[in-house]
């Protein structure tokens, strides 16, 4: 008897095929493509197959055709591939048939679905817009393809269809949605490609609670419906300020705990140079840190005094303090930190560029010590600057795109300090990833000039 995995998108089924009936069994190759007639029947006890979903049942084949051969496949189609990439990218079609990349493709269906779902029962109008525009001000290069009818004349491909959704807005759509592909002509990062697809929303006479309440419940909806996963909502929210002095980041991981810590006013009557006139005193208290090494630790101040920050400083609590700050320490100062027996303390002193040296330090630390948790932890930030100071250029420039409304009580900054006005902008966050950005825009003729 032969026993032959059969696979289509649902799973597998074990064929059981005897030669003398069916003789062209025995030249069945891996990959072949074939139909399969017969009996469905249960596995003999001691050879049914609980990991399998059919693990039960086999069919009894009483008639086989092969639509198909197929030649040697390149490597072995099955869920843990040994194939490189560059071969698997290759042989595409090939890959697509393993279980992981179909249900991943299936997955990513289900969510667009649920998507679809929830706008279309809350007033969204679904309308899809021109791939082929003119050039705009985006973020990125363009894609140019040039037209056949105007010779020296290019097309852009769409890198978002933002001035078309403002077009939809001004013709009184006032809720669209669009499952919007997007190119832009940039370098690959583990985030960026030059082609995504991304869910492009707009809505008018809104303010920013109501757009979050519309993504959170939106987002409540795709886990409930794919995953089978309950959201509490409303989701957290921080400022950009907030987030920055907490976390070094404005897309902080929530999914573990060790914020940054203001530690001025703890060492403020302490005698220590490298502290002394210091803008910003910051540190980590890292749990069960003290196995951290040396070495490590060492690594960690060059990389500090390269950032132009006074190095790094430590100290491991046990039995007793030890450490480049164990003289500092005493019972009290750990008790106010909540530093325990096993813990590690590390503290940098410098201008701003402390948050970021710090926040990059607690996303490695917390892949080292694998303190992620399971699950989505999601969260708002807002109240982001308007505007950034280029050091090359030497003048103000957008942070995010200069169509953001101010907020009203920043607008008397744009002529004496424009790096303290703050603008209507948003993005959503979860697990230290980006996932949506936004603003309320700005509607005020003069006022944009102004920003302009």
């Amino acid at each position: 008897m032969l026993f032959i995995d059969l696979r289509d998108r649902t799973g597998i089924l074990q064929l059981v095929i005897d030669p003398q009936k069916i003789p062209e069994a025995k030249d069945l190759g891996l990959q072949d493509c074939i139909y399969a007639a017969g009996l469905v029947r249960e596995r003999p006890e001691g050879q049914k197959n609980a990991k399998m979903a059919t693990g039960d049942v086999e069919l009894e084949v009483e008639s086989l055709e092969v639509l198909n051969k197929s030649k040697v496949p390149p490597f072995v189609v099955e869920n843990d591939v040994k194939a490189n990439e560059e071969l698997r990218l290759r042989y595409r079609y090939l890959d697509l048939r393993r279980e992981p990349m179909q249900k991943s493709i299936i997955f990513r269906h289900c969510v667009i679905t649920a998507m679809r779902e929830y706008l279309n029962k809350n007033d969204f109008i679904e309308i899809e817009t021109p791939i082929l525009t003119r050039s705009m001000p985006e973020g990125a290069r363009d894609y140019l393809v040039p037209s056949r009818l105007y010779p020296k004349k290019f097309y852009a491909l769409a890198q978002s269809p933002q001035m078309y959704k403002q077009l939809l807005m001004v013709a009184g759509f006032e809720r669209y949605y669009q499952i919007a592909r997007c190119m832009r002509d940039e370098d690959p990062r583990h985030d960026r490609q030059p082609e995504h697809t991304q869910i492009d929303i707009e809505m008018s006479f809104v303010n920013e609670d109501d757009v979050f309440k519309i993504a959170e419940d939106m987002f409540t909806h795709i886990l409930k419906a794919t995953l089978n996963q309950e959201l509490n909502t409303p989701f957290l929210r921080l400022t950009y300020k907030q987030a920055i002095e907490r976390y070094g980041t404005d897309k902080p991981d929530l999914r573990f705990e060790m914020e940054i810590i203001d530690l001025k006013e703890i060492f403020k009557e302490k005698e220590f140079p490298p502290f002394k006139d210091k803008q910003e005193i910051r540190g980590l208290v890292i749990k069960d840190g003290g196995a951290i090494s040396r070495k490590r630790l060492d690594t960690l101040n060059e990389q500090a005094k390269e950032l132009g920050l006074a190095g790094i400083f430590w100290c491991k609590k046990d039995e007793k303090f030890s450490g480049s700050i164990a003289k500092l320490m005493d019972e009290d100062i750990a008790a106010e930190l909540k530093l325990e027996k096993g813990d590690l303390l590390i503290i940098s002193a410098g201008d701003n560029k402390i948050f970021s040296f710090l926040g990059d330090l607690r996303n490695e630390i917390a892949t080292e010590l694998k303190l992620h948790k399971q699950g989505f932890k999601f969260l708002w930030v807002y109240d982001f600057p308007v505007f950034e100071f280029d050091e090359k250029t030497k003048k103000f420039a957008a942070s995010h795109h200069i169509f953001t409304q101010p907020k009203e009580e920043d607008i008397k900054y744009l002529d004496s300090d424009p790096l303290r006005v703050r603008g209507r902008l948003y993005d959503l966050v979860c697990n230290g990833n980006e996932l949506a950005s936004g603003s309320i825009r700005n509607h005020n003729r003069a006022l944009q000039e102004k920003l302009f």
